[in-house]
């Protein structure tokens, strides 16, 4: 078994010898590493190039965003998996061992194998992502009877602790919708809905959320941006039409609205898009006052937006506090509170 490593990148030249060199660093060797330049002005390539030399495949690109860059490099990979690592982040040393074991073990069937990865933040190491969002894997190797159950309410399959069969990728024409986030989100779907997924009870790599980042985080930057809607109403959709309508149809419809949202606040008109919540059947009366308000255009879609905001804030508080505080929210928080 094969496997191509692919890093895309922009403008990370600081950071990418860590993503680098923990792939280089494998007890298990890959058999390429490739790096995907996505038109960076930073000199990236030309660290790739001066400090690796043809230990790594540097392929460069006008900035086509990260989906383009992900795209281009499982077309030019030669691995039967494809393994995903971000410029900022990193593998631990018995990562290609872990998942290539497992690899060996699944059924034909099975497309994507996960591992765990650990939180780091400013604070040092916390909890893996499985501990966070309460996923136990008890087997060596747990093959899912519903690929769909590890996506929502949680995305379990991180690109980076994954391998991933590259003809299903390329079945599948994943990345190739033009996101610029949320572009992991709905390849996962994607795959879910045609093959099965299989975790390994292993921590593979570590996941960086440190305040350093937020500037060139498309976590921070992306989060409940048009991307982060379309992604989703495209996800859904895709399980909508596999078979599951509910509650998928609901969900489809508030991503849906999320999506006029943004749009709205750019000063777009969205009438016909307010209309399209209602394509998969998800009718509730907050659509049908959601669409009222599309009707009279983009202010009146601000002033429904800040209503929301307020009853949120005010209106819920005693929810607002038993909510669980997960690792995405004080990530968040956390840079809110650095940059202020």
């Amino acid at each position: 078994m094969k496997v191509s490593a692919i890093i895309p990148v922009f403008n990370r030249r600081d950071l990418l010898p860590r993503a680098i060199e923990s792939v280089l660093r494998q007890t298990v060797a890959v058999d390429e590493i490739i790096v995907v330049d996505d038109g960076s002005t930073d000199g990236s390539a030309k660290l790739v190039q001066e400090r690796y030399g043809g230990r790594v495949r540097l392929i460069q690109q006008a900035n086509a965003g990260v989906s383009g860059a992900r795209r281009r490099g499982i077309e030019v990979a030669k691995g039967e998996w494809i393994a995903f690592l971000d410029s900022d982040d990193e593998w631990l040393p018995d990562r290609n061992a872990e998942l290539l074991k497992a690899a060996q073990q699944v059924p034909a069937d099975v497309a994507w194998i996960f591992g765990a990865l650990r939180i780091v933040t400013d604070s040092g190491e916390g909890l893996t992502l499985f501990e966070e969002h309460g996923l136990s894997v008890n087997e060596s190797v747990h093959v899912f009877a519903d690929s769909i159950a590890v996506q929502y309410p949680y995305q379990f399959p991180m690109l980076q602790a994954s391998f991933i069969r590259r003809s299903a990728l390329l079945e599948l024409n994943c990345f190739s919708e033009g996101l610029r986030s949320s572009e992991d989100l709905l390849a996962s779907f994607q795959i879910a809905c045609r093959y099965r997924f299989a975790a390994v009870p292993v921590e593979v790599g570590r996941y960086f959320r440190t305040s350093d980042l937020a500037a060139s985080s498309l976590l921070v930057n992306s989060t409940f941006g048009a991307d982060y809607y379309r992604s989703r109403m495209l996800a859904y959709e895709r399980v909508i039409q596999s078979g599951r309508r509910r509650p998928w149809n609901s969900r489809y419809a508030s991503s849906a609205r999320g999506f006029c949202l943004v749009q709205a606040s750019q000063g777009n008109y969205v009438r016909s898009l307010a209309w399209q919540q209602f394509h998969y059947g998800g009718i509730s009366a907050k659509g049908i006052a959601f669409f009222g308000a599309a009707i009279l255009g983009p202010r009146a879609l601000r002033a429904w937006n800040r209503l929301a905001s307020f009853a949120r804030q005010h209106l819920r508080p005693a929810k607002a506090t038993r909510a669980r505080q997960n690792g995405l929210q004080a990530y968040l928080q956390s840079v809110s509170r650095k940059s202020d």
